[in-house]
C-alpha cells in the first residue's frame, strides 16, 4: 500500500528474472481429511522463495505468478503447457449504491464500460412496454467478460482495503476523459493519478471512485475469456430504448474501451496468505500459488481463474484473472457486505465441479443466506435448482472451529446458470 517504499524498489527486470525461482511441491498445501482434495486435476502448488519485490503496480495480467493443474496431454518437453482452474470466471463484483448520481458517469462515461441492454429500461424516465429488470435502479455495466452491478440501496459500498485492477488496449482514452472530467467541479470520481511501475516499463492510472474503491487500470493484451461476451447497448438500440441509447450507446462496429477485470486484490490480515490459498485449494480444487514479499515476511496469495500457461524454465506463468489477498499489518476496515460472483465449468454440462465444491461447502458449514432475493441454498437439489450457492467465510482449514480468518461473500455459479456469458460459444 506505501507507492513510496515500492519506488525505492528499482531492481531491474532482468536482475528480478535472474533470482527468481519456484520451488515445486506437490501437495504443498494439505487439505483436511474430511474436505479431500481431488486428485483428477493433477493438482500443484508453486511457492516462491526467493526475494520478490513487492510492488502492487506489478501485478498485471502479464505480470502476475501462477501455478498449475497441469493437463493431462501437456508436453513435458515444452517450456509451457496449458492449464486450467476449476474457478473459471470472475464474472461480477456487485457494490449497492444509494443513487446514480457518480455510478453511471464514471463508469460508462469516464472507465468506459458498457451498459447491459437487460437494464436499459431501469433508466428509461417514460412509459414503456418493456418490463423493469430485477431491484428498482438496478444496474449492471459491461467491460468485456465482466460486469459490476450497482443494486440501489440506503449505504454505499466499497471495496476500501485493495483495489481492482481493469485492462485496456490503449491508455490514451481513459487519460482524456480523465483530464477533461478534472475541470469539472462536480467531477464523478474522487482523484486519480498516472505513474509508472516500479521497473519503469508499464504505465497505471489509479482511480478511486466518489465511494473509496480504487482502480489500477493497465494496457494488456487480450486474454482467453475474451470469447466470453456481455452485451451492451448500442447506438442502434434507439427504438428500443430511445433515449438511453443515445446517451450510453456503443457503437455498432466498436466495443467497450475497458475490456475486462484482469484481479481483484484484498488486503488481508498477517500470517493468512497460506491459509487463504488453502482454502480455495480446498474447498474449489483451485490452482493456487503464494508469494514471500522481499524483506518481509508478508506474503501474498494468488488464487487463478481460466485458463493458465505454465512456465517450467525461468518466466511468470499467466492466468486469465485472479484473485490477489495480500498480507498487511495495517488495520483492515470492516466488511461491508460487497460480494464477487465466480463460474465453474466451461462447457455445456460441466458441473462437476460446481457441485463437489458445494457438498465441500456445506459440509464445513459455510452456506450463508442469499437475503437480497430471499433465494436460500442448502442442499445440493437446490443448488442444481439455483445453479448457483453462496458463501461468506473464508476458514482456517486446519482449525476450521476458530473465527473466520476472511469475509467475502462469493456467489458460485454454475455454467448452466442463466447469465453464464459463454453460452454463446456454445451455440
Amino acid at each position: 500500500q506505501d507507492d513510496n517504499s515500492a519506488k525505492m524498489m528499482t531492481m531491474s527486470r532482468s536482475k528480478f528474472f535472474a533470482i527468481l525461482f519456484f520451488s515445486v511441491a506437490v501437495s504443498s498445501f494439505q487439505p483436511p481429511i474430511f474436505l479431500p482434495t481431488t486428485n483428477h486435476h493433477h493438482h500443484y502448488h508453486h511457492m516462491i522463495t526467493t526475494a520478490f519485490p513487492r510492488t502492487r503496480t506489478l501485478l498485471s495480467a502479464e505480470e502476475s505468478i501462477s501455478s498449475s493443474r497441469t493437463s493431462d496431454d501437456a508436453d513435458a518437453n515444452t517450456t509451457t503447457s496449458k492449464s486450467s482452474s476449476t474457478l473459471s470466471l470472475l464474472e461480477h463484483i456487485n457494490f449497492n449504491v444509494p443513487n446514480h448520481d457518480y455510478i453511471l458517469n464514471f463508469y460508462l462515461d469516464i472507465l468506459g464500460c458498457g451498459l447491459d441492454p437487460r437494464v436499459a429500461v431501469n433508466l428509461m424516465d417514460y412509459e414503456t412496454d418493456l418490463p423493469k429488470f430485477g431491484r428498482e435502479g438496478l444496474i449492471w455495466v459491461s467491460c468485456g467478460p465482466n460486469q459490476i452491478h450497482f443494486p440501489r440501496d440506503v449505504k454505499a459500498q466499497a471495496l476500501a482495503a485493495g483495489h481492482i485492477g481493469l485492462r485496456y488496449r490503449s491508455l490514451d482514452g481513459l487519460t482524456k476523459r480523465l483530464i477533461r472530467a478534472s475541470t469539472n467541479k462536480k467531477k464523478c470520481f474522487e482523484s486519480y493519478e498516472i505513474c509508472m511501475s516500479a521497473d519503469n516499463d508499464e504505465t497505471i492510472i489509479k482511480i478511486k471512485d466518489r465511494y473509496g474503491t480504487v482502480f489500477h487500470c493497465r494496457e494488456g493484451t487480450e486474454k482467453s475469456t475474451q470469447k466470453y461476451k456481455q452485451s451492451v447497448v448500442k447506438l442502434s438500440d434507439e427504438d428500443k430504448f430511445g433515449d438511453v441509447a443515445l446517451r450510453y450507446g456503443v457503437k455498432d462496429d466498436e466495443s467497450t474501451d475497458c475490456r475486462g477485470i484482469d484481479y481483484v486484490e484484498f488486503d488481508c490480515p498477517m500470517t493468512s496468505a497460506e491459509k487463504i490459498a488453502q482454502f480455495y485449494e480446498s474447498i474449489f480444487d483451485s490452482t493456487t500459488f503464494v508469494v514471500r514479499e522481499d524483506d518481509s515476511h508478508n506474503k501474498a496469495a494468488y488464487i487463478v481463474l481460466g485458463d493458465l500457461d505454465v512456465t517450467t524454465t525461468r518466466g511468470l506463468p499467466q492466468a486469465s484473472q485472479y484473485l490477489i489477498f495480500r498480507e498487511t499489518p495495517c488495520e483492515i476496515p470492516a466488511y461491508d457486505g460487497y460480494h464477487i460472483a465466480l463460474y465453474m465449468g466451461e462447457t455445456p454440462h460441466d458441473t462437476q465441479d460446481f457441485e463437489r465444491a458445494f457438498q465441500k461447502a456445506q459440509t464445513a458449514g459455510l452456506l450463508s443466506t442469499n437475503w437480497r432475493d430471499a433465494a436460500d441454498v442448502f442442499s445440493l437439489e437446490e443448488a442444481r435448482s439455483q445453479k448457483q450457492f453462496r458463501i461468506e467465510h473464508i476458514l482456517d482449514m486446519n482449525n476450521p472451529g476458530q473465527p473466520p480468518i476472511f469475509q467475502l461473500e462469493h456467489e458460485i455459479r454454475s455454467v448452466e446458470h442463466p447469465t453464464w456469458p459463454g453460452r454463446g460459444q456454445w451455440k
